[in-house]
């Protein structure tokens, strides 16, 4: 099967210097505009709220029904980064319903009342889930939607192999939640009929299913080939303890929760509105799920896709022994063919220089690209996180910091600075990566590009 396309109408290349990036804000009165409290409240909305994850865990029964947990954004005042934040930083909190009946019944009640809502379905590693995207691009996208749902149905059929499994001609069908969000194309697509027993049977797939996302080529009326799908799917929304923004949430912005954020169902999977929650499965609904082993023994197209990412993978494993290798997905996320720069052939000497210069000398040499990149953003702000962390007292340095990361990050067409202080607050106390990464993601975006650095002596990029 070949996913080469040609559509009649997509006309993101011309339209995308005419539309706006600028963000629509409401003043007008009712739904449209609500501001929650600030702080963190035991009990709102009639549920009992906890205030961490592990309070969350605690309270979950050991034996009967497993209960649909959640998540909320809420804001409080901290005393750190003011002069960034203005004194506001976003967390969360944790509830739980019994089932996903309830969680529904619950969207119904604020629907009915007009009532806006923020909650974000958990799905914890050993829950079931069904297959399930994230796609975020530019507002012009809007106008070939139906074409990307089609797109993206045709894709999961040919990476599972429905026509070798006798799927039904229309399977596997898409539940979509859109977004009326001006500033950008948003939404989430559920298969209902693609499911997984765990993260851990999820992850056998979702490395090579990410990976594979270049082979749906788009072509322009000849004008040029895009890789539509890799360049819209978002490839972070799939960790062991992962919030994904249910029906009708809104986001939170700056004390807002923003009507025009909130994310619609079009329709129900067989009129079952629990389709539209990624963490319900039917197994009514479910299609047969071959191993990926039969699926690239069957594809070949497929399996020559893997065998490539996974060259490029050992490649820039073992282009230093000093390399710390992450997991096969986040390996495949950070190490993409789009981010490589064919026609650099320079010099970059970090040998001698202070952590921040370094720091800086490598998101100068990162390509452009990974502003936009979801991935990369969430990594590199993991960095920025580490580093602010070994220059807590020394306000100069962070300044010079902070400086650094808004640069880079700015490359994005919507780059918002309190969202970027928010990201870089979240990592605080976790275990991320340092400059070791930003260094190996400069030598896989440059393989004309020779490196040098205390490590070791001299380093060439390899193409792949």
């Amino acid at each position: 099967m070949s996913l080469r396309l040609v559509p009649r109408a997509f006309e993101v290349a011309k339209t995308q210097r005419r539309v706006s990036s600028k963000v629509v804000r409401t003043s007008a009165p009712g739904p449209t505009l609500w501001f929650p409290k600030r702080g963190f409240e035991p009990r709102s909305f009639g549920l009992d709220w906890f205030p961490n994850a592990e309070a969350l865990f605690e309270s979950i029964p050991a034996v009967g029904p497993r209960p649909v947990c959640v998540a909320a954004p809420y804001e409080s005042e901290t005393h750190e980064l003011e002069d960034r934040s203005g004194g506001i930083r976003q967390a969360r909190k944790y509830a739980m319903f019994p089932s996903h009946a309830d969680y529904w019944d619950f969207i119904d009640e604020c629907e009915r009342e007009e009532r806006p809502q923020s909650l974000q379905e958990i799905f914890l590693s050993e829950q079931p889930r069904c297959l399930y995207f994230d796609l975020d691009g530019h507002p012009a996208y809007k106008r070939a939607h139906k074409d990307l749902m089609r797109w993206l149905q045709l894709f999961v059929r040919w990476f599972f192999s429905g026509d070798q499994l006798g799927w039904a001609q229309n399977d596997p069908e898409p539940v979509v939640l859109t977004s009326a969000e001006p500033s950008k194309y948003s939404c989430h697509v559920m298969f209902p009929q693609v499911q997984f027993s765990s993260h851990a049977h999820q992850c056998e797939y979702i490395s090579a299913l990410l990976g594979a996302l270049p082979a749906l080529e788009v072509d322009l009326e000849g004008r040029m080939t895009v890789q539509v799908l890799d360049r819209l799917v978002d490839r972070v929304p799939y960790s062991k303890f992962q919030c994904f923004r249910g029906p009708y949430a809104c986001k939170l912005k700056t004390g807002e929760l923003c009507y025009d954020t909130r994310l619609e169902p079009e329709m129900f999977f067989h009129g079952d509105e629990l389709t539209c929650f990624a963490g319900h499965v039917d197994s009514g609904y479910s299609l047969p799920l071959p191993k990926l082993s039969e699926l690239l023994e069957w594809n070949k197209e497929l399996k020559d896709f893997c065998s490539r990412q996974q060259e490029r993978l050992r490649d820039d494993s073992s282009s230093s022994r000093f390399f710390s290798p992450a997991s096969s997905q986040n390996q495949a996320n950070l190490y993409r063919v789009c981010f490589q720069k064919r026609h650099l052939t320079s010099q970059l000497n970090l040998a001698g220089r202070t952590e921040i210069e370094r720091f800086e000398a490598c998101l100068e040499h990162l390509h452009p690209d990974r502003a936009s990149d979801r991935y990369s953003w969430w990594t590199i702000s993991g960095v920025t996180s580490s580093l602010l962390q070994d220059y807590g007292s020394d306000d100069a340095a962070r300044a010079r910091i902070w400086k650094a990361h808004f640069g880079w990050s700015s490359g994005y067409t919507w780059f918002d600075k309190d969202e970027n202080i928010d990201m870089v607050e979240r990592a605080n106390g976790k275990r991320t990566s340092g400059i070791r990464l930003l260094s190996n993601l400069v030598k896989h975006d440059n393989p004309g590009l020779e490196v040098r650095d205390e490590h070791f002596r001299i380093h060439y990029g390899r193409a792949s």
